[in-house]
């Protein structure tokens, strides 16, 4: 009775796996992002991006700084909205000490309206950002950096050679 029992759990465990698979396909599928992307010490990849004042903007646009927070993050996902308080704070905080915030959106605004560019815009005027807010339009950077979801959190140190 005991292993009738557990192969019907297992039988159960396993097409609820199988449903869960099927579901989490598609999203993989529509956001193909590189499993691999940076680990600890590796070379931050340079990139120039287009912000949300108009400017471009990139690692070289900060060649000061100690270093950089790099924060993939979006305006329709509710995780990133509830963590732009922090994103603020976490500028508001560091810069001064050589570690400025750059917010990168790597979202597909025509899968996701939200992340629009004039949506960024409006966002980052009414939440008031202090930092550059760019665009990753086609996930180029996204991918590079193998960020996968947001908000993701990168913190770049700057080696002098």
């Amino acid at each position: 009775m005991n292993q009738i029992f557990s192969r019907a759990i297992v039988a159960k465990l396993c097409v609820l796996i199988a449903v869960t698979l099927q579901m989490v396909s598609p999203l993989s599928a529509q956001n193909p992002l590189s499993p691999d992307g940076l680990k600890i010490g590796d070379q931050a990849p340079d990139f120039t991006l287009k912000s949300v004042d108009g400017k471009l903007v990139g690692l070289r646009s900060f060649v000061e700084s100690k270093g950089v927070i790099l924060v993939f993050t979006c305006n329709h996902c509710p995780y990133s909205v509830k963590y732009e308080d922090r994103i603020i704070e976490l500028n508001d905080r560091y810069a001064s000490k050589g570690f400025p915030v750059l917010a990168i959106n790597p979202n597909d605004s025509t899968v996701e309206p939200k992340d629009s560019y004039t949506m960024m815009q409006e966002r980052a005027t009414e939440k008031k950002f202090l930092f550059p807010y760019l665009v990753d339009e086609t996930q180029a950077i996204a991918r590079k950096y193998g960020a996968r979801r947001t908000p993701q959190v990168f913190v770049l140190l700057r080696t002098r050679t």
